[in-house]
């Protein structure tokens, strides 16, 4: 995928970013969970939905020579054990009879994706003013979902830049 957006007729960092996705998996806790449990979310966070996508760029620690796969593996691995602690997160959003916003305990697990972004760490721009066209490529979230209740607490993608090999990003419901 390549985007180009233009702001005062001016292209952005955003059209020298490619990103090609893999399909997504899901990652289940490392352990079994409790399932059937159901939390009710906050009064603010039934009137108040919010999507937060986060991007962190880690330095390569090796030479780098081939293991981008192993760093997939690793972040893939490290997500199954946080699942075990942090359950609900591997569940899904709801409605109760009240009609109230609910985490739904299924332990179904949290989509994740690999990708490969085509690019140097510069293309994407002055991440202190940050291109949200550019960085939106790098954070997974689910496609044709029409609203919150179509898409999992939590999504993660990892995707290896030129001189910043490991890119892993957040899309998660703020609840």
């Amino acid at each position: 995928m390549v985007a180009e957006a233009k702001q005062n007729g001016v292209a952005s960092k955003a059209q020298l970013l490619s990103v090609k996705r893999g399909e997504p998996t899901l990652v289940p806790p490392a352990e079994a969970t409790p399932t059937g449990e159901q939390y009710y979310l906050s009064n603010l966070d039934q009137n108040i939905a919010v999507i937060v996508q986060t991007v962190y760029c880690f330095k390569r620690l090796s030479s780098g020579h081939g293991h981008e796969g192993a760093v997939a593996d690793v972040l893939r691995a490290a997500l199954s054990r946080v699942l075990v602690h942090y359950h609900p997160l591997a569940g899904r959003l709801g409605i109760s009879p009240e009609m109230k916003l609910t985490v739904e305990c299924t332990g179904e697990g949290a989509p994740f994706v690999e990708a490969d972004a085509a690019c140097d760490l510069a293309d994407i721009g002055d991440l202190s003013t940050p291109d949200p066209t550019a960085l939106g490529q790098l954070v997974y979230s689910v496609p044709g979902a029409k609203n919150i209740l179509e898409m999992p607490p939590i999504t993660a993608q990892t995707s290896p830049v030129e001189a910043m090999p490991v890119a892993v990003s957040w899309h998660a419901n703020d609840t």
